[in-house]
């Protein structure tokens, strides 16, 4: 009873610290790292919250054909993630006290949280109450893992429904009939189901799964009926979504790129972004590898090989969508648990061993040290991804000061949405990325098609250039600062 008591005052303790380290510049504009992927789930959810609640022709701002065929899309259609498995918690919270991005990121954090809680049982179940202790605890501090767990993506959730399945799949092996454990099969078979409807790539992790059916049945898990009712019960929702919006390849954004363009699977560059830059510099702040080192190499006790099965799944994933994961680092969000645990178990060694190599003192003294200097180099480098991108916040103001809510918006920053997005209008992205270019023929066929205001923070490229030339001959500004310019397409000069 006091060993429980204790368990549930640290786990407090740690989620609190979770909480409080998430709560860090909540309010800023979405504008920071990575807003370019946040603003396409943000706009998804805003225009839920705002204009149709129907998850199953979720929206988005943008009218740029990004699909591979280059189709049309007209009614905004941007299908990846079930809007069920996270869009609408917030676009709830937005109906009711108003869009607000900090509402989101309250509902990112309440995943988190949610995940560390899942973590900890499930380590505990598989291990000892000391690992999953120190596995919350780097799971909570870690910096990465705590810029990411308040962005407006799907990860936050999708790591929620992955671990709870987890654990209900490995609690439920340890009864053997009632209604418990009927129930913890049920949990576990719809968790599962929500984490392939949060991100299709949750399939990596289906090992995982057949590895518990298998410590618990051996190979007759082959020969049981209720083997393959999970994996149907878990599946058949991922599959029934996938086949609903490939009616609709208008609005399938090109992911194929994802795969490996460039050909940069096992390059040189593939194992630098992923390995040195990402997991050696960012997520483990250089020093923290050691630690994960030494609780790699350890051999399994009770948890046997989940953990380095675990790993070898997010590998794969590496491998498979090579280009995907150099280009976003939040891929490697997946990475965080498995990271935790095996720097936990090389904390836990170190502490519990019998100091017969090395000195107990000198652990006890040099073992904060490798933590803190962990955490502070990545926070160093993590600390930038606060940051507002120049402009684009104050642009979006004025352009809601100017245009009416149904003016459609050039935005000219590029493919990058979030410019678009903090308009709070819906329009094109046109520019670098984009395949519509910053030119007088773009411009001119979307005002034909709508378009009364253009509004871009590359103020320099606008003055310098010859399209920049063009606008100002061609259309009257209406508002300049040393941060953006937009111009109205209605007024000619």
């Amino acid at each position: 009873m006091r060993k429980n008591k204790l368990a549930v005052l640290l786990l407090l303790l740690i989620l609190g610290l979770a909480l409080v380290l998430r709560l860090y510049r909540i309010n800023i504009p979405l504008a920071d790292h990575h807003s370019w992927r946040q603003a396409d789930s943000a706009s998804v959810i805003r225009n839920l919250a705002t204009d149709k609640f129907d998850v199953f022709h979720p929206q988005w701002d943008n009218m740029v054909a990004t699909n591979i065929q280059r189709l049309p899309n007209p009614n905004r259609y941007f299908f990846e993630d079930f809007p069920l498995a996270y869009d609408v918690y917030p676009a709830v919270l937005y109906k009711i006290f108003g869009v607000q991005e900090r509402l989101a990121r309250f509902v990112s954090i309440a995943f988190s949280l949610g995940a560390i809680v899942f973590f900890f049982f499930l380590v505990k179940l598989l291990t000892d109450f000391k690992t999953a202790i120190f596995s919350v605890f780097f799971l909570a501090v870690l910096p990465f893992s705590i810029f990411f767990s308040r962005t407006l993506l799907q990860e936050p959730a999708f790591l929620f429904y992955l671990i709870g399945s987890l654990y209900f799949l490995a609690l439920w092996s340890n009864f053997r009939e009632g209604i418990k454990r009927n129930l913890l099969f049920l949990f576990s078979a719809v968790f599962l189901a929500f984490a392939l409807l949060s991100k299709i790539y949750s399939l990596f992790y289906l090992p995982l799964f057949f590895y518990l059916f298998w410590q618990k049945d051996g190979w007759f898990i082959l020969k049981k009926k209720y083997f393959y009712l999970y994996f149907f019960m878990a599946v058949f929702p991922a599959l029934t979504w996938w086949a609903w919006i490939y009616q609709f390849p208008e609005g399938l954004p090109n992911s194929s790129w994802l795969l490996n363009e460039g050909n940069i699977r096992l390059k040189g560059a593939w194992f630098y972004w992923l390995f040195a830059e990402r997991i050696g510099k960012i997520i483990l702040g250089y020093w923290g590898l050691a630690l994960f080192a030494i609780g790699l190499i350890l051999k399994p006790v009770k948890e046997k090989r989940f953990f380095h099965l675990w790993f070898f799944c997010i590998l794969l994933f590496f491998v498979v969508f090579a280009k995907g994961n150099v280009t976003h680092d939040y891929y490697q969000y997946c990475f965080l648990p498995v990271a935790a645990f095996f720097l936990a178990k090389g904390t836990s060694f170190l502490i519990t061993t019998t100091p017969k190599f090395f000195s107990r003192l000198a652990v006890y003294f040099f073992l904060p040290i490798c933590i803190l200097l962990m955490l502070a180099f990545s926070w160093y480098h993590v600390r930038g991804f606060y940051d507002i991108q120049g402009g684009v916040d104050v642009a979006g103001v004025a352009v809601q000061e100017i245009a009416p809510e149904n003016s459609l918006i050039i935005a000219g920053d590029g493919s990058d949405p979030t410019l678009l997005y903090n308009t709070n209008r819906k329009g094109w992205t046109v520019g670098f990325g984009s395949l519509l270019d910053n030119s007088s023929e773009t411009v001119l066929s979307l005002k034909s098609q709508g378009a009364e205001y253009y509004v871009t923070t590359k103020v320099d490229e606008i003055k310098n250039s010859l399209f920049g030339k063009f606008m100002h001959e061609n259309f009257v500004v209406i508002k300049e600062t040393n941060q953006y310019i937009i111009f109205s397409l209605a007024t000619d000069n």
